[in-house]
């Protein structure tokens, strides 16, 4: 894991905002791979289409920030908050998100395929159509968040508070609701 200094993240932020503006013929897009940006304030930060593999966000302020179709896999996004965050159509697949607050996030079309969501404020979220096979829930809030058309198979979501959540059409098979409060799901 390597660090970065707030001016050189800036300059790479800038340069990935021009490369999405261009239409991606300027500038160049972000690659932060395995680099530490614990404890930053990024919110409404522009991250569509960047790598951001293994990428340390812990403790960051990412309230609002867009990550559609960013790759995150194996980011670690612990004690964030992602509230109102767009990870639309991103891979977050095998991610470490323990308790962020994600409250009103969006997730849609996601693919978290074996991420730690543990402990997670999810109140609200947009998850549907995410791929969240596999994926380890356990007491995470996900009180009125939409999962329709979402895969929660083989997912554990032990201790969860799913209720009022909607799931229309999905995909629960294997899941683990022991000990979660399903209370007013609608389906």
């Amino acid at each position: 894991m390597r660090s970065i200094e707030r001016p050189v993240l800036n300059a790479i932020l800038m340069s990935h905002r021009l490369w999405i503006e261009s239409q991606f013929t300027q500038g160049a897009r972000a690659s932060l791979c395995e680099v530490d940006m614990s404890k930053m304030n990024l919110s409404k930060a522009d991250l569509r289409w960047a790598d951001l593999r293994g990428a340390n966000f812990s403790e960051c302020n990412l309230s609002g920030a867009s990550f559609f179709r960013a790759d995150l896999r194996g980011a670690n996004l612990s004690e964030t908050n992602i509230s109102r965050a767009i990870f639309r159509e991103a891979d977050l697949s095998g991610a470490y998100v323990y308790k962020a607050n994600a409250r009103e996030a969006n997730l849609s079309a996601a693919h978290v395929v074996a991420a730690n969501l543990s402990e997670v404020d999810f109140c609200q979220a947009d998850f549907r159509e995410a791929d969240l096979t596999g994926a380890y829930l356990y007491k995470a809030c996900l009180s009125r968040a939409d999962l329709s058309g979402a895969n929660l198979s083989n997912a554990n979501l032990g201790e969860a508070n799913v209720s009022g959540a909607f799931l229309r059409g999905t995909n629960i098979s294997g899941a683990d609701f022991r000990w979660a409060d399903c209370r007013g799901i609608i389906n």
